[in-house]
């Protein structure tokens, strides 16, 4: 038994046509088969110019979800934004567009809140280590893909202007810093058709450390790794470099409760 029997669905969606078919038919079978109302589904689109908005408004007429559309040019943080302003329900899912659930998904997350939890997150099937390995290196970055959010905990959260990437730990954090728990379930899986929409590059290593998202050493640590395994250290180098950059720009805003042992 959980303490949730309503939820509203919400996704950042742009161009989707292609992948999104598959996610909500998926997201079907994990609500039917969990003692669980969908309250709407609410899609904030970076306006499509495919099938998007039509694929989705089939699922929920099948469904018979209520369906509201939002379509307006805007960054994933600001879509996230839009949807946290718009949701009704005391929980929310979090699902990216291109995010397949497993059957027993949203069962499994609703399994793991409480009075105290701020947001569960579940795990990508293609991960094969151990839970708790898997706990631990997930800790270092949250990740919104598919993660069902308590509305209290993110209601007053506002993304800074030129933050593009990162604001799931970004989102993470607020949770934790409203006095929540973020609760990573390594039960919940759920696989990724992976759109590849944020490469790694400098940008996302100037704002992890600009906003003390990341840690220099772990990404210092992909570039040889990255090496090693065969793939393409070029990003993972440049990554590095603006966190450098990024550091140099958090000291010099007046920025200075960066933990030394993280830098």
């Amino acid at each position: 038994m959980h303490e949730v029997d309503t939820i509203e669905v919400a996704m950042p969606t742009a161009d989707s046509g292609s992948v999104i078919d598959e996610t909500l038919a998926r997201l079907r079978r994990s609500v039917t088969a969990t003692d669980v109302t969908v309250a709407r589904l609410l899609l904030v689109d970076d306006e499509s110019d495919d099938d998007t908005r039509a694929v989705a408004r089939r699922h929920a007429a099948e469904a018979g979800w209520p369906v509201e559309i939002r379509s307006r040019p805007c960054s994933l943080p600001r879509a996230r934004e839009v949807a946290i302003g718009a949701v009704e329900t005391d929980w929310f899912l979090f699902l990216d567009d291109d995010a397949r659930v497993s059957e027993s998904y949203v069962g499994d997350l609703l399994a793991a809140t409480a009075p105290l939890v701020g947001g569960v997150q579940g795990r990508k099937a293609a991960r094969t280590e151990r839970p708790s390995d898997w706990v631990r290196r997930r800790s270092r970055r949250a990740g919104t893909h598919a993660t069902l959010l308590r509305r209290a905990a993110v209601q007053d959260l506002s993304f800074p202007s030129d933050l593009h990437v990162l604001e799931d730990e970004y989102l993470r954090r607020h949770v934790e810093d409203r006095g929540y728990l973020w609760t990573f379930n390594h039960r919940a899986t759920f696989e990724h058709a992976n759109q590849e929409r944020h490469p790694i590059g400098w940008q996302e290593g100037y704002l992890g450390a600009k906003y003390g998202l990341s840690r220099f050493h772990d990404v210092a640590l992909n570039v040889p790794f990255a090496a090693a395994t065969g793939r393409n250290p070029a990003p993972h180098a440049k990554r590095a470099a603006g966190w450098v950059a990024g550091r140099i720009a958090r000291s010099a805003g007046g920025e200075t409760d960066v933990d030394p042992a993280n830098a």
